[in-house]
């Protein structure tokens, strides 16, 4: 007796959903930018001629934002960003399970795998990166599956038929349109995987053939990103050591709340794999996917060496756990239990781990972020707010979850930030003409840095703090509280009488 498949896919889906419907701000960095950008998009698209801004319809990014922008018609602009983000996790949830149905792997360690999405790369908003994951995963099945008996895929004289080709270019494509890393790496995994399971050299160049046309697409868009301001040093914070250590690994593998949650939903991950090794011995090979566990020790390797940051693109290297500890987990056989327990086990965890997700969120929108509702209502349309953030750091959660947060401004009620995703040259809306701001750079990450002449450019301050800066701020000459509740509040920028009031170039 077991769960149904397709039964254990829709409880694992509505796990993954319970922390983005119970809460309307999730800890999500880069959600309110990424949703900005979808404003920008709608205002450019209704007068290019006066916009700042212009379109860049072929970035190799481009299918985040379709996805965005969807969300943004049917559920508006507040929950754009964040019912997209869901149905990123459904969209990672569903490949998990359809990827184990295909290859005849297990459902109850796909069901387990699925609480793997509840990661830095989501944490920390890179919705592009993300949708490449149920693509890449695409491109597993395609690169590794067995054509040998498919009569369509080969012709007479041996070559490969159109049909194939569609579907090598079509994947590539997925690839490229969900981030380019992703595209990549899935190029330097066929690599590998042709070399290990010593593919015939003909099928391997002709398949190859086939993804000229994208890389010709990234050749094309690579040198606007090394002539910009996205091109900086490689850096390496932690060597390949210190990346074995169960800290690094589970920073790496989710890392997103504080507390012992995350240490142990990986610990009982790896117990997983273990039990299941030293139970069945040398079976376990025998009945291990050696596919994607090649592919999860791929992807491995790029954890250990790639950098911690390479062209202004944080957690180069740990952004490749999560995806590796999935393959990880649907490429070894479970433990032998009996079906039904095992399953149960594993939605249980992820059940588990998806209800304290659900109450740290709740916490965090109802703490952390207090006060931040009533100061997006009274601004007025299109004001130019500054955001400063003045505690670095959450209780709750991991990385930096206030630096963007002053961006839902601009996605609620249009206008100008001291800064926006469009200073970056791989988004979907940049600057026509970028250049440097007046005022002090970076006070999303370093607001301790501002200074009274940037309020010049300003009518407002959206600041977070507690109520000890709060009490100081108010006492400022040219700020004006318009909240006065929570730890978000929002200032009216009052203007020297003498002088005039000053605008972004």
């Amino acid at each position: 007796m077991s769960i149904p498949r397709s039964f254990l896919a829709v409880l694992s889906c509505l796990c993954i959903a319970v922390p983005f419907v119970v809460t309307t701000f999730p800890p999500i960095t880069d959600l309110p930018q990424q949703s900005a950008q979808v404003r920008l998009f709608l205002e450019t698209i209704a007068d290019p001629g006066h916009s700042p801004y212009r379109i860049q319809w072929f970035t190799p990014y481009s299918l985040s934002y379709l996805l965005l922008g969807a969300s943004w018609a049917v559920f508006g602009a507040m929950s754009a960003g964040r019912i997209a983000m869901l149905v990123i996790g459904l969209l990672w949830t569903l490949a998990i399970h359809l990827t184990a149905n295909a290859r005849d792997r297990s459902a109850a360690s796909a069901t387990l795998a699925s609480l793997f999405f509840f990661n830095h790369i989501v944490y920390w908003g890179f919705y592009s990166f993300a949708l490449g994951w149920p693509a890449f995963l695409l491109w597993i099945h395609v690169t590794t599956r067995d054509t040998s008996g498919d009569s369509s895929s080969c012709t007479a004289a041996g070559t490969i038929s159109s049909r194939e080709c569609f579907i090598w270019i079509g994947a590539a494509l997925l690839l490229y349109l969900s981030h380019v890393l992703w595209l990549v790496v899935g190029i330097a995994w066929f690599v590998v995987y042709s070399v290990v399971f010593r593919k015939p050299l003909r099928a391997v160049i002709i398949r190859a053939a086939y993804l000229a046309p994208v890389i010709v697409a990234v050749a094309l868009w690579y040198p606007r990103l090394t002539q910009s301001t996205m091109d900086t040093p490689a850096l390496w914070a932690a060597g390949p050591l210190s990346r074995l250590s169960f800290t690094w690994l589970t920073d790496a593998a989710l890392g997103g709340i504080r507390g012992p949650t995350e240490s142990i939903a990986l610990g009982l991950a790896l117990g997983w794999v273990l039990v299941s090794l030293v139970q069945r011995g040398r079976e376990f090979w025998a009945a291990t996917d050696r596919a994607l566990l090649l592919a999860a020790g791929f992807l491995f390797v790029l954890v250990l060496i790639l950098p911690d940051k390479y062209m202004n693109t944080i957690r180069f290297d740990q952004r490749w756990l999560p995806p590796a500890v999935i393959l990880l987990l649907l490429a070894v056989p479970p433990p032998r239990t009996k079906p039904l327990l095992r399953q149960a086990l594993a939605l249980a965890v992820v059940a588990a781990f998806s209800m304290t997700t659900s109450l740290v969120w709740l916490k965090f929108e109802r703490v952390e972020l207090s006060g931040l509702r009533g100061s997006l209502g009274a601004l007025p349309e299109n004001p130019r707010v500054l955001g400063l953030s003045m505690l670095p750091e959450s209780e709750l959660i991991e990385g930096k979850p206030f630096v963007q947060t002053f961006a839902y401004s601009q996605v609620l009620k249009g206008g100008g930030l001291n800064f926006t995703f469009a200073e970056f040259p791989s988004c979907l809306v940049v600057y026509k003409k970028p250049k440097p701001p007046p005022w002090s750079a970076g006070l999303e990450w370093f607001p301790e840095r501002v200074k009274e002449s940037d309020l010049n450019y300003f009518d407002f301050a959206l600041i977070n703090g507690d109520e000890q800066l709060h009490l100081v701020t108010e006492k400022q000459p040219r700020l004006r509280p318009v909240t006065r509740e929570g730890r978000w509040r929002l200032y009216r920028i009052v203007r020297p009488k003498d002088k005039p009031s000053e605008r972004e170039g």
